[in-house]
């Protein structure tokens, strides 16, 4: 079975180099043509809870050169997903099919609008990482205690599931096949309103966000919000039918950044639209109010316009700037 892993960040990254060390044959594929050379020169270096080494994986920015494969993991954030979903056409044998183990609601969707329902699976991880520099990555949460979730949308058991189970379980990757992928889908949807943006927004870690009464009121108000939109759309969560309970001790335990805070912090397009944002839409055609979620989903939207300028742009002359405002009011 040939995989290819589209995005090489730290969690396409950890995934691939864990499944090639099981013996698997995985080629990596990112448009960072700086991190694919680096990763084709030294390796893939990962450390943390699983071991430090460099990994021997091929990664290419030039699908044209690859040839076919039988699986394709998507693991781009949901920014990616369309021009992922047409790379997965380019590369797919005729019998093959795409898994996205990304974070939020809507992946599934685009690959299946591209791709064909039937070509499409869906899967939960709850193993973190983060890059650490190019073409190296740190290992945050340790592969016995994390688990891989993965099943068929119309949750029957099939070959291509085992098969990828398969290779993810010779990666220490922990899989498990459910026959229930949405119910584990929104389970991890959940997870992620609880986690990311206060920590994006607050710049606090998990278990100093769960310390301060503040912050941790906030998260039962957005947890307690999130988990009524499930309970409206009929959908049986797991794997943790009481995410409240759960998510309270998860988060006292862990001191690790949570994704949306790793791209905050970079200057980076974060995934909100498809966490908080994918709950007050979901609210909105239900009639569930949402506004905790709501809120939260927009103070992510201002803090991440400030992170991009100051990451990527010149200081603003803001004396023009307040010029060129009054200039607009007495034109107005």
């Amino acid at each position: 079975m040939r995989i290819f892993i589209i995005g090489a960040g730290a969690m396409g990254g950890l995934y691939g180099g864990m499944m090639v060390e099981g013996g698997a044959d995985v080629t990596l594929i990112d448009v960072r043509a700086d991190h694919v050379a680096e990763i084709n020169a030294a390796g893939l270096a990962v450390s943390g809870l699983t071991g430090s080494r460099k990994i021997a994986i091929a990664a290419s920015s030039d699908v044209s050169e690859l040839g076919k494969a039988d699986v394709v993991f998507v693991q781009t954030d949901i920014n990616a997903t369309k021009a992922a979903a047409e790379t997965a056409a380019q590369v797919l044998a005729d019998d093959g099919c795409a898994i996205t183990l990304q974070n939020g609601i809507g992946n599934v969707e685009i690959l299946s609008a591209v791709l064909g329902q039937e070509r499409v699976l869906a899967g939960v991880s709850y193993h973190s990482a983060a890059l650490t520099g190019l073409g190296s990555l740190r290992h945050s949460s340790h592969s016995l205690e994390a688990k891989t979730w993965i099943g068929e949308l119309d949750g029957r058991r099939s070959q291509r599931v085992d098969m990828i189970a398969a290779a993810l379980s010779g990666g220490r990757l922990n899989p498990h096949v459910t026959d229930n992928i949405l119910g584990v889908l929104w389970g991890k949807l959940i997870h992620n309103c609880a986690l990311n943006p206060i920590c994006a927004v607050t710049g606090l870690r998990m278990g100093e966000m769960a310390r301060l009464a503040e912050t941790d009121l906030m998260q039962t108000r957005i947890l307690q919000e999130a988990i009524a939109v499930a309970e409206a759309k009929g959908i049986t969560l797991a794997p943790n039918p009481d995410p409240m309970s759960y998510l309270k001790d998860y988060s006292r335990l862990k001191y690790t950044q949570p994704s949306m805070q790793q791209h905050m912090e970079s200057g980076r397009q974060t995934e909100i639209d498809a966490i908080n944002g994918a709950i007050v839409r979901e609210a909105e055609a239900l009639g569930v109010a949402v506004p905790y979620n709501h809120a939260i989903s927009l103070m992510i939207k201002g803090r991440e316009r400030h992170m991009m300028a100051v990451t990527h742009q010149p200081q603003p002359d803001w004396s023009a700037l307040e010029a060129a405002a009054r200039a607009e009011v007495e034109q107005s």
